[in-house]
């Protein structure tokens, strides 16, 4: 029987622009609604709720909620951390501090992938660093990378020296099916390959055409996909994010149209927790 736990990450409201910030309450209550266990956000949705930790703490006990995970990203383009880059790090260690099994989900922020082995080593020698100041304060970090056309980690190339580099004592990997496949890599190839050192888990998915589409109605097949972490044996924090355009439109009703894949086709096979 798998460990595994099902989150819902506030990315998919985010891609509204402006309208959702600071409506976590509304967020919650949609995520537990399509039967998810857990919020992954990110301060600038949070609004008063990044302002004021307590009022996350009563939010998500009001709603039986747990806190998969809190994003933070940064460009990191020195082999070390800055002085501000070490200040923004105490201050977000602070706050995940408060909730319980904290984990920090890190992302590389990219303009354009110039100078590109330079700026990879720079960005990975920081990570490992963010990591380590991390797990001295008992948080767990996992890096997830992105497939945006600027990111430093898009392509087969980019990702053997990003796993081979990473610290995996300090920063697991966090893999995202939909960016896998948007960089043009084997999903399965990339989740079987770095099982051992997967410390959470993305899902979404994209159409053979890489369009992001709607969780089911892509090329990704995620029984597979649970079936590799189920075999490697992982015990972990499996987060669902949409990001097609219908979720621009109508991110409640996508998010309760991917609690229903999820009860419906997944957690039928054993997938449960």
């Amino acid at each position: 029987m798998s460990k595994f736990k099902y989150g819902c990450v506030t990315f998919t409201w985010s891609m509204s622009g402006s309208k959702y910030v600071g409506k976590c309450d509304h967020m919650c209550k949609i995520i537990k609604q399509a039967g998810f266990s857990a919020i992954e956000t990110q301060a600038n949705i949070m609004g008063n709720y990044w302002a004021d930790r307590s009022m996350m703490v009563d939010l998500l006990q009001e709603h039986d909620l747990q806190l998969s995970a809190l994003a933070f990203g940064n460009a990191y383009h020195n082999p070390t951390l800055t002085d501000e880059e070490r200040a923004a790090a105490e201050k977000i260690f602070d706050y995940i501090g408060t909730f319980s099994e904290p984990r920090l989900s890190l992302s590389h922020r990219s303009t354009a992938r110039k100078n590109l082995r330079e700026r990879q080593l720079n960005a990975l020698s920081c990570l490992n660093e963010m990591g380590q100041l991390a797990a001295d304060r008992g948080i767990a970090c996992s890096f997830h990378p992105s497939s945006y056309p600027a990111s430093l980690f898009l392509i087969d190339g980019d990702y053997r020296l990003m796993l081979d580099k990473l610290d995996p004592e300090v920063v697991s990997y966090c893999p995202d099916s939909g960016h896998i496949a948007n960089g043009g890599m084997d999903v399965y190839e990339i989740f079987s390959t770095y099982a051992s050192i997967i410390g959470h888990v993305h899902l979404k998915d994209i159409s053979a055409d890489k369009q992001w589409v709607p969780i089911g109605e892509g090329v990704i097949d995620f029984p597979r996909l649970l079936k590799i972490l189920d075999n490697a044996g992982y015990e972990g924090w499996i987060c669902f994010e949409e990001e097609s355009p219908r979720a621009v439109s109508d991110p409640d009703g996508e998010t309760l149209d991917a609690g229903r894949y999820l009860v419906e086709e997944l957690l039928p096979l054993g997938y449960g927790v």
